[in-house]
């Protein structure tokens, strides 16, 4: 899921991404892309304050999980 964020943050470099590293798979290289800020993972009760609380979209391009789709 993260090479979709990864193809966003090249297509529009003006607009700042957070991304949040996740636990299963490959995880996506951010390097050289100075508009994607990239959280270790984070713990499920401080999702809303660290990550919610701070996007206007909030994108969650899960590979794995079949529930989103």
């Amino acid at each position: 899921g993260g090479h979709v964020l990864r193809a966003l943050a090249q297509r529009i470099p003006e607009q700042q991404f957070v991304a949040v590293r996740g636990a299963y798979g490959e995880q996506v290289d951010y390097d050289g892309l100075d508009n994607v800020e990239v959280l270790a993972q984070v713990p499920g009760e401080e999702m809303a304050e660290r990550v919610y609380g701070r996007t206007r979209v909030l994108l969650m391009p899960s590979s794995y999980e079949s529930w989103g789709r």
